[in-house]
């Protein structure tokens, strides 16, 4: 069950998300569909066209104002009951949630937003050297970095199968300790990835024992998200880059993904081809930005110091992040014929063959490229994954 704050935020985002995301977009193609029908009737038709307009923009009005306060009487009634022990199915409804909508949505809904941290068995770690020490007892010189993709948290990491293959659990019998982060996938991934940076210095300034080593797993954003760190730590002059050795990337769309790729099309025919279509191509683009910077696999801030926007086609990159570094590309696929016409449309099913091995830079000295029988999501927990991290973290 949710805590009694979720609860709130729930009731405040359905509220905000029913009022702007589907009434107003229903308002709109109602809107659309009257005055072609207006227009037709000429000169006439105007007085009734605006008699109209204002009777229904009335009726409206008032539906959106009701489900807004429909969700604020949701919000209070949770205090009734308060809670405060949240469990696995509510994280995972709020990891999807923050990764799905635009973040208009959540500053209505501050319960359900998620800042970059560091967690443990649940609990949020904080980046200070007596929480350190207290969570980590038995602290390595060597630490594997976790960061999930989109819609997931650090719970993704553990699979729900028996036969599954927990990377964290790879990293601990192989002596090192796993830091597994959590942050709001839809925010956008130059964002995400300035605070991850801030927080490993901190974790590396704070640790109880000096980092020597660090690896770095990101599955899908996960990846971008430390190419990003790695650009923005650079700039800042970080300490924590100097002790990365590897990174594995599991189905990291370095050059975007086809699914983004085609949801920008839809939206994009839709907005332009009919007033009557536009509103639900404007309900489309209405996704996360986090979402929308899967297009291109965008790491980087503009010359301005913004987010790139949607229709930014530039390369922003103009040298990789981590260079000399060991780079290790998990790429999965639907059928084990590498050429099979499913792999060709569809990859690993979000992320094609060509996006997930095409690292700008390359993969460096004895870095890999490993396909695997697996889809995006059950790749994180193949055997040979493991198999691969546990041998790159033995290397000395």
């Amino acid at each position: 069950m949710p805590t009694t704050a979720e609860i709130q935020g729930w009731a405040r985002l359905v509220a905000g998300v029913a009022d702007e995301g589907i009434a107003g977009t229903v308002q709109d193609m109602h809107r659309a569909i009257s005055r072609g029908a207006f227009r037709i009737a000429g000169p006439i038709g105007r007085p009734v066209e605006r008699l109209h307009d204002a009777v229904v923009d009335h009726v409206y009005t008032t539906v959106r104002t009701g489900i807004r306060a429909a969700g604020e009487i949701g919000a209070a009634i949770a205090t009734l009951r308060p809670r405060h022990d949240s469990s696995a199915t509510a994280l995972r409804a709020r990891s999807i949630a923050l990764g799905s909508v635009d973040e208009r949505f959540l500053t209505v809904a501050p319960e359900l937003d998620a800042e970059v941290a560091l967690y443990r068995d649940g609990t949020e770690i904080p980046a200070e050297s007596t929480e350190l020490a207290a969570a980590f007892p038995d602290a390595s010189s060597h630490v594997t970095v976790f960061l999930h993709g989109l819609t997931q948290s650090e719970n993704g990491w553990h699979p729900s199968e028996d036969d599954g293959v927990a990377l964290p659990e790879v990293a601990a019998a192989a002596g090192a300790t796993a830091l597994l982060l959590r942050y709001g996938t839809g925010r956008a991934i130059v964002r995400n990835g300035a605070d991850v940076a801030e927080l490993l210095e901190a974790i590396v300034r704070s640790w109880p024992v000096t980092v020597e080593r660090m690896t770095i797993v990101g599955h899908s954003m996960g990846g971008l998200v430390a190419q990003a760190a790695g650009l923005v730590a650079r700039e800042r002059r970080h300490r924590w880059p100097d002790v990365v050795t590897d990174l594995l990337h599991l189905g990291t769309p370095h050059r975007g993904s086809w699914l983004e790729k085609f949801a920008t099309r839809v939206s994009w025919a839709l907005a332009r081809s009919s007033p009557h279509s536009a509103p639900i191509g404007r309900l489309i683009d209405g996704r996360s930005q986090g979402i929308k910077d899967l297009r291109f696999g965008t790491i980087a801030a503009t010359g301005s110091g913004d987010v790139a926007s949607d229709g930014d086609l530039i390369d922003l990159v103009e040298e990789p992040p981590f260079p000399g570094r060991n780079h290790h590309l998990v790429v999965g696929r639907l059928r084990s014929a590498q050429r099979h016409p499913l792999n060709l449309m569809l990859g690993d099913g979000l992320v094609r063959f060509g996006s997930a091995s095409g690292l700008e830079g390359g993969t460096g000295e004895s870095g890999s490229i490993l396909p695997v029988d697996a889809s995006h999501t059950r790749m994180l927990h193949h055997p040979e994954v493991g198999d691969l991290l546990r041998r790159l973290l033995r290397e000395a």
